[in-house]
Order: C-alpha cells, then sequence, then structure tokens
C-alpha cells in the first residue's frame, strides 16, 4: 500500500494544455488531393499534347492555357500543407491555477492601435479598450496601451471617460463572473450566465446607466467641432508625441477592484517621415510600454476586435508558461486566436468570415509549426519580438553592453534598463511608474539609426506586417506557434465591412503586401532557408499566401479565352472527360473542406459564396493587387495602406439581405464587370451561332461559361437590373460595356 503510494506521488502533474491529431481526416484529405493531383495531371498531359498543333493561334492559347492550368496547380500544392496535418488543441486554465498562484502570473500588455477617428468610431474603439480591461486576470499584472495615430482630442478624452467607467464595470464583471467583457454587446443581450441572476440586476443596471451616459458623452463630443471639428486631417498626419497614464487610485477604490492602467499614446507624426503603418505603431507601443510594465508576454488588438470572453489570457498562458515538470515547448513564440465576427450575415455573400483561413488551414498548420501571425487576437513574448531565439534566453539582453543595447534599441536610457531587468517584481507590478513616461520613444527620429523594424519589433518592409513578422522574426529564427479556437465561446470578436468596395480594397492591401514579399528575391518563404530547413511544408504554406494574387492569371485566362475561342469555334479542352472530371473534383474538394469546417453539415450557401467570391476576387483584389506589387517593386510608387471603415453603414441592411452593396465602387471593379459582360455575350452569340451549325467539342466552353455567368449574376444585376442607389455605378456599366465591346470588336 505504501509502495503504491509512493508511486501515486510521483506520477506526473497533469498538463496544461493537450493537442488532438485528426487522423481519420488527415488521411481523407490525403487520399483525396492524390486523386485530384492525377486529374490535374492528365489535363496537363493533354494540353501539351495539343501544343503539336499546326495552327499557330491554337497554339498560343494552348499555351496560355497551360500556363494557367500550371499556375492552378501550382497554387493548390502549396495550399495542401494547411491541411496535411490537422490538429485541435485544448487548455486547462484550471490546472494552471492550482500549478502557479494566481498573484504570480506574468505580467501581460494588451497593445490597441487606432488610426482615424472617422472611419475607426470611438465608441467601438473604447469598448474594445475596456473589454481588454475586464480580462479574467490579475488587475495588478495587466495594462492596456492605445495608440492613436491620429492624435485626435476626441480619442483622448473619450479614452479618460472609459477609463472612468472601467471603475465600475471591471469590478462588476470580477465580481459577477461576466463571462462577455464587452460592453455594448453585454447590455445588448448576450447570453450570460450570470447576468439574469435577481440580486444582480440593480447592480447591473447601475453600470448600465453608466454605460449610457458614456455612450451619450461620447456622442456629444463627436458633435463638439471645438473637440472633433479642432483637429484637421493636416494635424493628424502632423503632430507631437504625446503620452498619457490614465490610472490612479481615488478615495473609496479597493486595490483589488481597481482596473487595470489605461495609457494612451499618440506618437509622433511628421510628412517627411515614414510612418511604417500600423508595424511603427505596434513598436512605438512595444517601446512605451517596456518603460512602464515591460510585462513579458503582449497582446495585440484591432480597435475594432474586442474581448468577447474574458478567459483567452488564461487559455493563452496554458500555452506560453513553462512547467518545469514536464517537457515544454519552450520554443513556442505566440498563441494565436481565430479572427471572427459579430456583424456577419446568415448569407455571408462577402465571405468575410475567412473560413478557408481561420476554420480550416490554420488548423493544418498547426500541425506543422504552427498558424501564422494574423494581425490581431494573439499573445506573443516580448523577448522574441526583440529579436532573442529559442530557447528562451539564448539572446539575453540583460548581459549585453549598454552602448550595444542603445545601437539596437535606442538611446533611451529608461527602455535600456528596461531590457536589462531594471527593477524588481514588486517595482513592475506597480500600476504606476515611479516617474512620468517619456515621450522620447514615440518621436519620429528615436527610430533612426536602430534596428526597430528590421532586427528588433513588428518589419516594416511590407504592408502586411503580421504575415512577413511572422516568418522573419519567428519562424525562421526557430520560433514556434499555437492555435487556441475556444468552443463555444470565441475569445475575440471584429466587426467586418458590409460594403462590397471596403472588402475588395481590403483584400487588394492584403494581396499586394504578400505578393511583393512572395517575389522578393530576398524575402521570399521560397528563398528562406532557415525557414525551408525547418519545415518545407510550413515554408509551402507561407509561400502560398505570398502568392496567391496568381491567382489572378488563371481565372484572367479562363475569363477571357474560352469566350474569344467559342466565336471563332476553337474548342479548347482536348480532352473534355479529363477537364470534366477535374473541374468535379475541385468542387467537390472545396465541399468537402466546407462540411468539415461545418461539423459535417452540406453548408451548399457557403460553398456558392466562397466559389462566387473567389472568382470576383481574382479579377479585382488580386489582379489590382499583382499590378500594384510589380509597381512597387519596379520602384513606380510605393504601396498604399487603405483603411476600411468600421462605421456604421446606413446600407448594412443589404449586406444582411444578402444583396451586394456597390457603393463607392471604384475602377478596382472594372475587371471584374467587364468580363462579366463579355462572357454574358459571348453566351448569346455563341448560342446562337450553334444553333445553326452543333460542335459538341465546344460544350465544355459553353457549360464552363454559363457557370461563369451564374457566379457573377450579381454583377449583371447591378449593372443592368437594379435601379437603387447601391447598383454598380454607372460609370462602371458604361466603361465596362465599352471595353467588352472592343474585346469582342478586335478578337470576336
Amino acid at each position: 500500500m505504501e509502495d503504491g503510494e509512493k508511486k501515486d506521488s510521483q506520477a506526473p502533474p497533469p498538463p496544461l494544455s493537450a493537442v488532438h491529431v485528426n487522423r481519420p481526416l488527415v488521411a481523407a484529405n490525403r487520399a483525396m488531393a492524390a486523386v485530384h493531383a492525377a486529374l490535374v495531371a492528365a489535363v496537363i498531359a493533354h494540353r501539351v499534347l495539343a501544343l503539336l498543333s499546326v495552327s499557330v493561334v491554337s497554339r498560343h492559347v494552348d499555351v496560355a492555357m497551360a500556363l494557367a492550368d500550371l499556375t492552378l496547380l501550382f497554387l493548390w500544392t502549396l495550399s495542401q500543407s494547411g491541411l496535411w496535418r490537422p490538429v485541435t488543441r485544448a487548455a486547462f486554465p484550471d490546472r494552471l491555477l492550482a500549478a502557479v498562484p494566481r498573484d504570480a502570473l506574468p505580467r501581460v500588455d494588451v497593445l490597441v492601435v487606432t488610426a482615424d477617428p472617422d472611419k475607426e468610431p470611438p465608441l467601438g474603439v473604447m469598448n474594445t479598450v475596456v473589454s481588454a480591461m475586464a480580462l479574467d486576470y490579475p488587475g495588478a499584472a495587466l495594462s492596456v496601451y492605445l495608440s492613436d495615430d491620429a492624435g485626435s482630442p476626441l480619442t483622448l478624452l473619450a479614452a479618460r471617460k472609459a477609463y472612468a467607467f472601467a471603475r465600475a464595470w471591471v469590478p462588476f464583471c470580477r465580481r459577477h463572473s461576466v463571462r462577455c467583457p464587452w460592453p455594448d454587446r453585454y447590455f445588448a443581450g448576450d447570453d450570460d450566465a450570470h447576468g439574469g441572476r435577481e440580486e444582480l440586476a440593480e447592480e447591473r443596471a447601475r453600470v448600465k446607466k453608466l454605460y449610457e451616459k458614456l455612450k451619450a458623452d461620447i456622442e456629444a463630443a463627436n458633435k463638439d467641432d471645438n473637440i472633433s471639428g479642432s483637429w484637421t486631417k493636416a494635424e493628424r498626419q502632423d503632430h507631437d508625441a504625446y503620452v498619457e497614464i490614465i490610472s490612479g487610485k481615488e478615495d473609496g477604490d479597493e486595490e483589488e477592484e481597481m482596473p487595470p492602467a489605461l495609457v494612451y499614446v499618440a506618437r509622433e507624426k511628421r510628412r517627411a517621415w515614414p510612418d511604417h503603418f500600423k508595424a511603427g505603431a505596434l513598436n512605438a507601443l512595444l517601446r512605451v510600454s517596456g518603460v512602464v510594465s515591460n510585462a513579458p508576454y503582449v497582446l495585440v488588438l484591432d480597435c475594432d476586435m474586442a474581448c468577447n470572453s474574458r478567459a483567452s489570457a488564461m487559455d493563452a498562458m496554458c500555452f506560453l508558461l513553462l512547467d518545469d515538470r514536464r517537457s515544454p515547448p519552450t520554443n513556442l513564440a505566440f498563441v494565436q486566436f481565430p479572427q471572427m465576427f459579430h456583424n456577419l450575415s446568415h448569407n455571408d455573400i462577402y465571405t468575410n468570415e475567412l473560413r478557408y483561413i481561420f476554420g480550416t488551414r490554420w488548423f493544418g498548420l498547426d500541425g506543422v509549426r504552427g498558424p501564422f501571425l494574423s494581425g490581431t487576437g494573439f499573445y506573443v513574448r516580448r523577448d522574441a519580438l526583440y529579436g532573442a531565439t529559442p530557447p528562451p534566453g539564448s539572446t539575453d539582453l540583460s548581459s549585453m553592453d549598454a552602448g550595444d543595447l542603445k545601437a539596437r534599441f535606442g538611446h533611451s536610457d529608461r527602455l535600456v534598463a528596461s531590457l536589462r531587468g531594471g527593477g524588481d517584481d514588486q517595482r513592475r507590478r506597480r500600476r504606476l511608474p515611479p516617474e512620468p513616461v517619456e515621450s522620447l520613444v514615440a518621436t519620429c527620429a528615436y527610430e533612426a539609426g536602430t534596428a526597430w523594424g528590421t532586427g528588433v519589433g513588428f518589419m516594416y518592409q511590407s504592408v502586411v506586417e503580421d504575415y512577413f513578422t511572422g516568418y522573419q522574426r519567428f519562424f525562421s529564427r526557430g520560433w514556434t506557434s499555437a492555435y487556441c479556437y475556444p468552443e463555444p465561446r470565441p475569445a475575440f470578436l471584429g466587426s467586418v465591412p458590409t460594403n462590397l468596395n471596403d472588402v475588395l480594397v481590403q483584400n487588394k492591401r492584403w494581396m499586394s503586401g504578400m505578393l511583393a514579399v512572395g517575389v522578393s528575391r530576398h524575402h521570399s518563404p521560397l528563398a528562406c532557408r532557415p525557414l525551408l530547413r525547418a519545415s518545407l511544408l510550413q515554408a509551402m504554406g507561407y509561400a502560398y499566401f505570398g502568392f496567391a494574387a496568381l491567382y489572378a492569371v488563371p481565372v484572367l485566362c479562363y475569363a477571357t479565352l474560352p469566350q474569344l475561342c467559342l466565336l471563332h469555334g476553337v474548342p479548347l479542352f482536348p480532352c473534355p472527360a479529363a477537364a470534366a472530371a477535374a473541374f468535379a473534383s475541385s468542387l467537390l474538394l472545396h465541399l468537402a473542406e466546407v462540411c468539415v469546417a461545418r461539423r459535417g453539415r452540406m453548408d451548399l450557401r457557403t460553398w456558392w459564396n466562397e466559389q462566387r467570391f473567389w472568382v470576383l476576387n481574382a479579377l479585382t483584389g488580386q489582379l489590382l493587387g499583382c499590378v500594384s506589387a510589380a509597381q512597387e517593386l519596379l520602384g513606380a510608387r510605393a504601396l498604399d495602406f487603405d483603411l476600411t471603415t468600421k462605421a456604421a453603414d446606413a446600407d448594412g441592411r443589404l449586406y444582411q439581405d444578402g444583396v451586394f452593396d456597390f457603393t463607392g465602387c471604384s475602377t478596382l471593379l472594372l475587371p471584374a464587370t467587364t468580363l462579366s459582360v463579355l462572357n454574358a455575350a459571348a453566351i448569346v452569340a455563341g448560342t446562337w451561332k450553334m444553333t445553326f451549325q452543333f460542335a459538341g467539342e465546344l460544350l465544355p466552353q459553353l457549360f464552363l461559361m454559363c457557370y461563369g455567368a451564374a457566379l457573377s449574376y450579381p454583377l449583371l444585376e447591378g449593372m443592368f437590373l437594379r435601379w437603387d442607389a447601391a447598383r454598380v455605378p454607372p460609370r462602371i456599366t458604361a466603361l465596362s460595356v465599352a471595353s467588352a465591346a472592343v474585346l469582342l470588336a478586335v478578337f470576336g
């Protein structure tokens, strides 16, 4: 009996997290991939044989179609890395609390970025800030930093008022174990197990009244020209650095009920200095937080990505904290949570859900070496951002010479002291620093001559700083990541654009930024030897997103050549049976992915919306992304960083009703509308022609064109069948018809 008790006492403690490999799905994915690859290879083989044709015109068309098919095969092959080994993870925060006392948990700094109070309304930003302050984490170990790139007096005023509201909101959430720390969503009726208890009604009503006052105050300030109107657009791009700590204990406050400190940061902006967009703002926050709280872990949130659950910090720590009793993943750099959205419509016509990424591919990449850094909703090690390499401590900043540190991190004595571990744990856990925060670290000139943006912090060479930073700062240096997908309550919820133009602009920015990295001689994932040595599959995954904009090439070929060749009576598919089988296989593979993401439910609506938007995005965001990246690489112009609006859209009801909203659409839409008109005209002319001279070998082309017409119906409807204000702008319709007529006159 004693021996048995001794063995039990020596049993290892339960793990803080678990990983499960979905082996049946792994086997199914690989089998379907092998079948599809064989079918596509047969199509390409027949295409190559067709190149022996004596017709010069036919040969040129076959070359173009062969290149289109090869491009599709190349991108599809890269995409399989995200399906090779899907895994799921589980976190056990109760075990963490049993192993680590709550007051011994490490500090976490929350970094929230906003850039434009017009497109990103201050009330929504403050909901994100307040929700982060209410996370289920020791208040003394949590600090929230808000970067206001516009330096707007309205945002600063809103931050002060939000902190005053947080004095009531944060204790309320802690006392009653509120699950949803997002005030707007909570008071709108979010399902909360504790919110309906009768004894809480009075306090809930009191806090709700304070929240209504916060909304009224921000709305009044927004309408006050002395506040919002006094800060011009020119001043937003030309203002001094300003840092303010919004904190402090008032009479009657108890230490354990105080909300975390809120630090407002407006970095200096000058037109003569590059601001490096979001990456520059995050690096400024890293420096400010380094001299204030210097937390070893950082949570990054977009201003519209509010905390929907208070549990994310504890869940992340289950992966990040080292458990000396077991063999921990000492090379884990960050934990990524999925981006999910509260304003998705039931019929998500713009595929804003990003199912392909967060519902499928990130699970697969988690089984390789971890998902990519995704811009928001991730907890990351500060030392990894500073350039350390695994295992932790291998790059010990505390042992470096002060001169070397200043050359690398800048000449702030307080920042250098924080890098060398200045101050004991008691000082680091204070809610307020011992002296005011210097604004030096938030000035434009501070980074000059340092490693910020290259060897330290978020990377500057791309507008998609998350994509580029992920593999350059972490994965190519030996770090890994983990994907935490909490169910049923998402950890974070954001808002999606409800206007097609904003969606396309956002996709164009992503595509152009990633393609510029993908084709770069020095930064391409397929040329990154450390990443290739660490994991070929992960390099393939990064390369897929880096080259995803190239989908524009094959889609452009399939949207023009079959149509024009049908009018000439030229067949494009040497072996229709093989082409039909490959086409059906691609559709079935996509449908299988959607069904797996929907837990076995056959969601044909999502499948169709994704098919339709994939083609639309290829002819708009991806096509213009290719052009923009080419211009940037040739030095013709710099890539832009277009903000999409997070403001409430008066026509958002169209998106909720499943109707395309073309309000404000620019020439970005022109290639798609032109080719839709061309396709429709070719169907009519080709069908008329085939009624007099039937040609069976042209039927595959006619079927493909009819499928394309079904996919492009919203565009045709918006141009010719709708008369509301949200239809395709008349100038775009006129240009599309004229361009299609020119193509038909020249090539038809």
